[in-house]
């Protein structure tokens, strides 16, 4: 099927997380070790340093405070400042998820679903993974539209992931925005509609997402959503070719074979004078754990 084949996208659910920083690297303030172990964590003021950030979280941890049982449940499941353990890591994130936050109930349930250090346990990772997306938790959100499109751990319903996916998508979640995209390309929980796939391949685009970028250029090369025009297809499959898309690559050399010279300067016009969109997934740690199954 061409869409299949032309048209396959490839998520990793992240969830870039910057917390708010209100006090000095340097402040004495006991009370403030959570953020004060942000400075380390994020080398914001200081440099980086991961076990002067494990310490201090692991003050606040002892407090019972659920952020910096979160970061530390995180840097044990890494191995960032403390020797790596799985077990300890999933101990954290139990107490905070505990508590209700979010990202821990999130990390949690991804424990559960790959079995690192806990027993895999696909209802469990379902009972930690609504709550989060209740809460509104996007990764959370795209999680469980992945675990409702591929059927792992209740019955597959395209109808539930896609309003998962839209949620999370909402929420800026770029992987579920290109993926919500390729469900109405193929007509999957969703009614087909090209224009909404275009909407929501190129939200994900502008924001980097490499898989989004070489939809994206299908898209444009098929004229399915968008007009017709090679120039903005070829575009986009450059950008996703650039970060190492092989698919892309191969649909560059296919549509040189049918554009003219003039369409060829007017691209390498267009690439001249747009800022590439950035790889977020290099501004921050990703601290939210997903799945990065594919849809096919």
């Amino acid at each position: 099927m061409l869409v299949r084949s032309l048209f396959a996208p490839f998520f990793v659910l992240i969830l870039l997380t910057a917390f708010p920083i209100v006090v000095s690297a340097q402040s004495s303030n006991p009370s403030e070790p959570y953020l004060l172990g942000l400075h380390y964590f994020y080398g914001r003021s200081v440099p980086v340093d991961y076990q002067k950030a494990a310490n201090l979280f692991r003050e606040s941890a002892k407090a019972g405070d659920p952020r910096s049982q979160f970061m530390l449940g995180y840097l044990y499941s890494l191995g960032f400042g403390v020797p790596r353990d799985f077990v300890r890591a999933a101990e954290f994130f139990r107490a905070s998820a505990l508590q209700g936050y979010p990202l821990a109930e999130n990390n949690l349930a991804s424990l559960y679903e790959h079995g690192q250090g806990v027993s895999k346990d696909l209802r469990e990772a379902i009972r930690w993974y609504l709550p989060a997306a209740v809460q509104g938790d996007p990764v959370a959100q795209a999680n469980l539209a992945g675990l409702y499109y591929t059927g792992t751990g209740l019955p597959q319903d395209f109808t539930q992931a896609a309003r998962w996916f839209r949620v999370a998508a909402e929420n800026g979640q770029r992987n579920a925005q290109n993926n919500l995209a390729v469900l109405y390309c193929l007509g999957k929980g969703v009614q087909v509609d090209h224009g909404k796939a275009a909407y929501w391949a190129r939200l994900a685009a502008d924001q980097g997402l490499v898989p989004a970028q070489s939809n994206l250029g299908f898209l444009y090369e098929h004229g399915w959503g968008v007009p017709l025009d090679y120039v903005s297809a070829f575009a986009w499959y450059s950008r996703a070719s650039r970060a190492g898309d092989h698919a892309a690559a191969e649909s560059l050399t296919a549509l040189r074979q049918v554009m003219t010279r003039k369409q060829l300067d007017q691209v390498a016009v267009l690439l001249a004078v747009q800022t590439p969109a950035p790889d977020l997934t290099a501004s921050a740690p990703a601290l939210a754990f997903g799945s990065a199954e594919p849809i096919k």
